[in-house]
């Protein structure tokens, strides 16, 4: 005899009869309250709670006969909300408890014998929740669960462990359903603000700015940083992208990077992106700030008090007279003494024996010749970062710079041909341009 077919088709036999008798208990219970005459349109919604299909598992009378005119004849067995716990789990263990559910107020959110909403709910879901919230949507932008009434997708509607009745806490309920931010915050270096909540730049249900951010373009980011703030009010130029839409994400990643400073590429590739024409493929030789993959030495990337955003202090006339505060951005790396002496054996390169060259061009009280009216700033494919030509007026003036072991020689359009030798000064035709020099403190010891 197999026994297990056998007892499973006891098992069978034993549930029929037991729905049979649990249907005809049912029909028994409602006989005298689902009538024509009494409670006729009840239990035919389309979620009908399960204790409704016998009332006297919630009622019980107080007086027979019932019913009677005038006269209420029966009453809860318990009043709610203990009367929900006899069949669900009590709330009000957690410590943040929705406050309907505190005052023990079930149903005014649930009808507690049918209704037309899951959950035996008195609305549907997406007006329910704006019944006593309504400031949540009332916005420009609204996030999507909020739009569509789904608010228990971030909210526990009863009780949770988290402020707000969130169903998990800080950024973990956003990755919930913004499951590419798990990734982001792998990476080397997270926007701070991201460990402090999500919400800390967006809105959670709704707001007046695209992407639920809670104030406008760079206004958002100045809440936190507001010495770039200062910065900008005070520069006499600005970073264009801070003012488009973007504002500080144009350059700055807003949740995570693997480069300092959130910067979604590393340093100069991040600036080419916008200044292709800056660096081209035949700069062989480049000025030694991009050569190290920075442009932040000599710009400042979001506003500044000098034109083109300069980190610092440079005429860009091609004649400035010299003083010691001229120039004060390339003598932030470079050394002044190279303009200091009129002969010197060690300042610099550019000499003829020891006559000092670059005193000769630039430490002049008229017509002193800026740093761009021979060096490239950015790069070059000339030693020195020497120009090919240079912007005269209209005119691109060629310097015809050739260098060599002991020194070079150059023929530019406003002289001949000089040659300047290191070792021994060159005789004829060397390094030749009348020069007044300018009286400067250290000169007059």
């Amino acid at each position: 005899m197999n026994y297990k077919k056998f007892y499973l088709a006891g098992v069978v036999f034993f549930l029929a009869v037991a729905g049979l008798l649990s249907l005809q208990s049912r029909a028994s219970s409602q006989e005298g309250c689902v009538t024509g005459q009494c409670h006729a349109q009840m239990l035919k919604a389309k979620t009908v709670h399960p204790a409704a299909y016998s009332c006297e598992s919630c009622h019980m009378a107080s007086e027979t006969p019932h019913p009677q005119k005038n006269k209420k004849t029966f009453q809860l067995m318990q009043q709610v909300p203990d009367l929900c716990y006899m069949c669900h789990a009590a709330f009000g263990q957690k410590p943040h408890v929705h406050p309907p559910v505190k005052d023990g107020m079930c149903t005014t959110c649930h009808n507690p014998h049918e209704s037309a909403q899951p959950k035996l709910l008195v609305q549907p879901a997406s007006s329910l929740c704006q019944m006593c919230h309504p400031d949540k949507v009332e916005h420009k932008y609204v996030h999507g669960p909020a739009s569509t009434g789904d608010c228990v997708v971030c909210h526990n509607p009863h009780e949770s462990d988290n402020d707000s009745l969130v169903v998990a806490a800080g950024p973990e309920l956003c990755f919930n359903c913004h499951v590419d931010m798990s990734e982001e915050m792998k990476k080397k270096v997270v926007h701070p603000a991201v460990y402090s909540g999500c919400t800390s730049c967006h809105s959670p249900h709704g707001a007046e700015f695209k992407k639920l951010l809670s104030a406008e373009g760079e206004k958002l980011c100045f809440q936190c940083h507001p010495n770039i703030e200062e910065t900008i009010a005070k520069a006499k130029s600005i970073h264009p992208p801070i003012m488009t839409e973007k504002s500080c994400a144009s350059c700055h990643s807003p949740h995570a990077s693997n480069n300092e400073k959130l910067l979604p590429q590393k340093g100069k590739d991040l600036c080419l992106d916008c200044h292709k024409d800056f660096i081209k493929k035949n700069m062989t030789v480049l000025h030694g700030p991009i050569r190290d993959g920075q442009c932040t030495p000599c710009h400042n990337p979001h506003g500044s008090p000098y034109e083109k955003l300069l980190a610092n202090e440079f005429s860009t006339d091609f004649y400035v007279p010299y003083s010691e505060k001229e120039y004060v951005l390339c003598f932030s790396c470079h050394n002044r003494d190279l303009l200091r002496f009129p002969d010197t054996s060690f300042a610099t390169g550019f000499r003829d024996g020891n006559r000092n060259l670059h005193y000769l061009h630039v430490n002049r009280p008229e017509k002193g010749r800026n740093c761009e009216a021979c060096h490239a700033i950015h790069g070059g494919d000339l030693p020195k970062l020497i120009n090919e030509k240079v912007p005269f007026g209209k005119w691109n003036l060629p310097l015809k710079f050739k260098k060599t072991e002991n020194g070079g020689s150059c023929a530019p359009g406003c002289h001949k041909q000089y040659t300047y030798q290191r070792k021994e000064a060159g005789k004829e035709g060397g390094a030749g341009i009348e020069t007044v020099p300018v009286k400067t403190e250290e000169s007059k010891k």
